[in-house]
């Protein structure tokens, strides 16, 4: 029997595909290629933002002895573990929108470029 959720699976796929965007965007060999990339990058940014506020709503609505069976006593904080999460996610979500944003003036700026299919040989003087 698989013990790895859909949900965690989807997961991981998103990490795998991040992990080959982050080897393969070292070098572009199809500049036109960036716009769209941007654009793809913006929009998953903004998913992603959407996803840790639900996580932080999700966190802010646990019920112990429902959702969990307490703590495990290690924790220096004064506040519980899932609150604490909540917090964090409401900065990761604020923070998405940010990225966002920087990425969505990137796509814009990127747009005016005249940007050739592939990379060309520099021209001699």
């Amino acid at each position: 029997m698989d013990s790895e959720s859909d949900l965690l699976r989807q997961a991981n796929l998103l990490y795998d595909t991040a992990r080959d965007l982050a080897r393969r965007t070292r070098v572009l060999d199809r500049p036109s290629d960036s716009y769209d990339l941007l654009g793809c990058l913006t929009g998953t940014q903004r998913l992603l933002g959407q996803v840790y506020d639900q996580l932080a709503r999700w966190h802010g609505q646990v019920v112990d002895g429902v959702h969990h069976n307490g703590e495990d006593g290690y924790s220096p904080a004064p506040e519980d573990g899932a609150a604490r999460a909540e917090v964090a996610l409401r900065t990761a979500a604020q923070s998405a929108m940010r990225v966002e944003d920087a990425l969505m003036l990137a796509h814009t700026a990127n747009s005016v470029v005249c940007w050739f299919e592939g990379v060309r040989s520099p021209q001699r003087l």
